[in-house]
């Protein structure tokens, strides 16, 4: 390495050495990763999430260490481009995709919520992304911060911080727009493939060399100043295009596989409501305000056993009616559902709010009855590990307190808007 330095004119201090910040980023993103697995137990493909947020690290310290990072921090715009799109494009989509679903999910019922919602919004994330690209390529902006570990360091945070935002609404699952799903992901990156144009051109078709970092900069190579900021900005285009391509097309077939799944799903779904009908034993032409037809599952009676079909992927929300047909007080203590994390709920209003509590113990009384139903009582379903879609059925499984006993049935998806409905009907 000390020859072909002196050869190229770079001094031999830039030499191989290890960049302790850069060390001490990587382990706290390693171990801060391995806290949020501790704390939100992944069951959606672990292992792939974890080799896709080791990915994801790896970028950044390709990016940030020895090569790159020391020769785009002072003697080649074309590698800092590169580290831009390590950075910006390359790392973020791989973090949030290996982050834990149940991550998302505390996030979107936390007090950070609103701010998600706002930055995450389609139109807000790719402003803030062009606007932050432009910034920091800016020749003033960086001719001022290049010259210090700290602004460097900044530049570096900025493009980070902008590209998980601009990825965010893209890759994470929280929150749910029902109006953003594969078209407008497309259609979104193939936006952000065109206005990266302006910065493209300013560096391609400038007939100077504008950053004073890179012009005064020790020679490395045989490329000059003006040939390396041409580079720089045709990395910018070609590699942008390139990253923002592939995901374009994983969205694409993604879209393409569901929607066929979907249109075979929903020729299937007959099958499982006509067999769900007949435990039942109750029919579409029941009529309103008749009595439910109960179902029994061990020591309880159960009715209308529904999910409404979840605007998020992730999530979604089991109702039912439940009677204790014995004589001794019944207590439910746990709920399982293959696939997720469930469970007992309450939906309260509180100045105005609604908000929901988890309920430890459901009691049921000789001869009560109790109606799960939205805004109410419900049990929430977590972690979804595959999108429930009307058609679909789960197997539900209530465990009682002070003995071994346990109900179980089927549960049917079906549309949202049916619940209060079907609760009323009891059919």
């Amino acid at each position: 390495m000390q020859w072909w330095c002196a050869a190229q004119g770079v001094p031999w201090t830039w030499r191989w050495q290890a960049y302790p910040g850069v060390w001490l980023f990587v382990l706290v993103l390693a171990g801060g990763y391995r806290l949020l697995r501790r704390r939100f137990p992944e069951t959606d493909r672990p292992r792939f999430r974890a080799w896709m947020f080791a990915l994801g690290v790896a970028a950044l310290w390709i990016a940030l260490d020895w090569p790159v990072g020391a020769l785009g921090a002072g003697y080649l715009a074309s590698v800092h481009m590169v580290q831009y799109l390590l950075i910006a494009l390359v790392a973020p989509p791989l973090l949030l995709v290996g982050l834990p679903r149940g991550f998302y999910a505390a996030l979107g019922r936390g007090p950070a919520a609103p701010v998600v919602r706002t930055l995450s919004h389609p139109i807000v994330a790719i402003a803030l992304f062009v606007a932050a690209m432009a910034w920091t390529h800016w020749p003033p902006v960086v001719d001022t911060l290049m010259v210090t570990q700290s602004g460097s360091f900044l530049l570096d945070l900025i493009w980070l911080l902008s590209g998980i935002v601009f990825w965010w609404p893209v890759v994470a699952p929280v929150p749910d727009r029902g109006w953003f799903q594969e078209p407008g992901k497309v259609a979104y990156l193939i936006v952000a493939t065109l206005v990266n144009t302006g910065v493209f051109a300013y560096l391609t078709f400038s007939p100077l060399p504008l950053y004073a970092t890179y012009e005064l900069a020790p020679p490395v190579s045989g490329l000059s100043t003006r040939d390396d900021q041409l580079l720089a900005g045709l990395l910018m285009k070609m590699g942008g295009a390139v990253v923002l391509w592939t995901a374009i097309s994983v969205l694409f077939f993604r879209w393409y596989r569901r929607s066929e799944s979907e249109d075979l799903r929903g020729r299937g779904a007959v099958i499982p409501l006509l067999v769900l009908l007949a435990v039942a034993g109750c029919t579409d032409s029941a009529p309103p305000g008749e009595p439910p037809a109960w179902i029994d599952a061990g020591p309880l009676q159960v009715a209308t056993p529904v999910v409404g079909e979840p605007p998020a992927s992730d999530r979604a929300a089991l109702y039912m009616r439940l009677r204790n047909p014995g004589d001794s007080l019944l207590q439910v203590v746990r709920v399982e559902v293959p696939g997720a994390r469930a469970e007992l709920h309450r939906t309260t209003l509180e100045g105005g709010i609604m908000r929901m509590e988890r309920v430890e113990t459901l009691a049921l009384a000789s001869g009560g009855e109790v109606v799960l139903r939205p805004g109410d009582l419900h049990v929430m379903l977590l972690d979804l590990e595959r999108p429930l879609r009307a058609g679909d059925a789960v197997t539900v499984r209530l465990f009682l307190g002070g003995s071994r006993e346990s109900a179980e049935f089927l549960a049917q998806v079906v549309p949202l808007e049916a619940v209060e409905d079907l609760l009323e009907e009891g059919v």
